[in-house]
């Protein structure tokens, strides 16, 4: 399979909104489940929108916000842990992978979408909420915890930061696979 990663434009609003149900919703439990099969973010307008297609289908998605404040705030017991990583930060958040596509290829290929535009931006800390079940994944990664785990609806997440420029080498090396397979 050939996948593409591209931002978002104004017409796949629809297409991400699906995912995000089926994601956020009707797998994870975090929101009430919509007859439309729909779940607009919150923070829609503030965010960036990277997607992979297979042929015209978004099969996953991931966003980025720069501008606080970000949704992981709200899991903290003390902000203050933030200060220990460096400015400027950028929040990770609705990684949303159809689960028939839900191969190391596409979510590398979403994070290096955006690792690519965060860079440009000399961002130099990640924030993401790691659904507590794949906290392992994130770890490998790179990313450490900020605090415990928070109930959100029937899901559970855990704030989480990773700096960029301490990426670990596999994780760099699976990004560069992304690209080379999707260029």
């Amino acid at each position: 399979m050939k996948y593409t990663f591209r931002e978002a434009s104004p017409d796949d609003f629809n297409a991400i909104r699906r995912l995000n149900h089926r994601t956020f919703a009707e797998e994870l439990g975090q929101h009430a489940v919509q007859p439309g099969g729909l779940l607009e973010d919150r923070f829609e307008g503030r965010a960036r929108y990277f997607l992979a297609l297979l042929g015209d289908d978004v099969v996953g998605m991931i966003c980025a916000m720069r501008d606080r404040p970000f949704s992981v705030e709200s899991r903290l017991a003390d902000l203050s842990v933030l200060d220990a990583w460096p400015e400027p930060r950028v929040e990770i958040r609705l990684l949303a992978i159809e689960p028939e596509h839900r191969n190391g290829l596409v979510m590398a290929g979403l994070i290096g979408r955006l690792m690519k535009d965060v860079s440009a931006a000399g961002v130099r800390t990640m924030l993401i909420s790691g659904v507590s079940t794949r906290v392992s994944m994130y770890e490998r990664m790179g990313f450490a915890a900020l605090g415990p785990p928070v109930e959100s609806g029937r899901a559970s997440y855990v704030p989480m930061a990773a700096r960029i420029d301490r990426l670990p080498d596999a994780a760099r090396r699976g990004l560069d696979r992304a690209q080379r397979a999707s260029s």
